[in-house]
């Protein structure tokens, strides 16, 4: 590990204490920027590219004009988490719409502040968590309408993911979810949701963002013969459901044990959880859909 984080900021590779961007930067005024989220684990990076495509997805639907590339980014990701020494990171790559030469900016002109920091890999949950399952909260607060701001848009705006967040750990609960405009389950502050019931698993099909860890659970389980749904759930699925977990980034599957009061009927983690967890966990062992930080 190098002996202070190196960050990528603007072409240059900066120590922390010296990666600064302006406080005029569109970023920070208007949480006007858009992120990805990829992990390293064991020297390989996990599904770059499928992060990279929805990277570029979100530059091109908020008309974005970053300096880098798809092979400049995928390069300076890499060179990042090799000059911090992580064989295991959490890399967060970032644009924003930069600084305006005007007061009242003009969002078309835009010269985007590039931004890639790698940190130790971090799990969602503590070692307990993980190992017995977390307490989820329904919050009363709704994700955003896909005619307001498509949950696709992974940005940078997330102000009521905090305040569900802390309305969920006030009230006791590890971790919160939220519904859709219609009273649909919808999904997490840093995750998607998936049901166990009767061996079949499901997932909420629209109004969430495309998770990469998501995806690939689906693909697991298709491999595994287990039938996957992906459709509309309301929280009476939940609170008959055999088995939940998340997934995510951060740590793969998170066995649910409890969604507002109600218990799930399997102890948490679950068989399915289970075995989809550790599919998952030799996916990235073996290094499928993995990209070396160090060829």
């Amino acid at each position: 590990m190098a002996e202070e984080v190196v960050v990528y900021i603007d072409g240059n590779y900066r120590p922390l204490s010296e990666a600064n961007i302006s406080v005029l930067d569109q970023g920070f005024l208007l949480g006007d920027a858009v992120f990805d989220v990829v992990s390293a684990w064991k020297g390989s990076i996990f599904k770059l590219d499928a992060h990279l495509d929805r990277f570029e997805d979100s530059i091109r639907a908020t008309r974005l004009t970053p300096k880098l590339n798809r092979d400049g980014w995928r390069e300076a990701i890499i060179e990042t988490v090799k000059r911090n020494n992580y064989d295991d990171a959490s890399i967060r790559f970032i644009a924003t719409r930069g600084v305006s030469t005007e007061v009242i900016a003009d969002p078309r002109r835009n010269n985007p502040t590039e931004i890639i920091w790698a940190a130790p890999y971090v799990f969602l949950a503590d070692d307990e968590g993980r190992k017995n399952g977390i307490r989820l909260m329904i919050s009363h607060l709704r994700g955003f309408p896909a005619d307001t701001l498509d949950p696709r848009y992974k940005c940078v705006d997330r102000l009521h993911f905090q305040l569900a967040k802390m309305e969920a750990l006030d009230a006791g609960y590890d971790d919160v979810i939220w519904l859709d405009h219609d009273g649909h389950i919808a999904e997490g502050p840093a995750s998607n949701i998936f049901v166990v019931k009767g061996g079949v698993l499901l997932t909420p099909a629209v109004g969430v963002l495309h998770g990469i860890t998501r995806q690939t659970f689906i693909e697991l389980a298709l491999r595994a013969g287990i039938e996957v749904r992906e459709s509309n759930l309301s929280p009476f699925d939940l609170f008959c459901a055999d088995e939940i977990f998340t997934t995510s980034t951060a740590g793969g599957a998170l066995a649910i044990r409890e969604v507002a009061g109600r218990s799930t009927a399997v102890q948490a983690p679950g068989p399915v959880t289970r075995q989809l967890d550790a599919l998952y966990w030799k996916m990235r062992e073996d290094g499928e859909y993995g990209t070396k930080i160090c060829e």
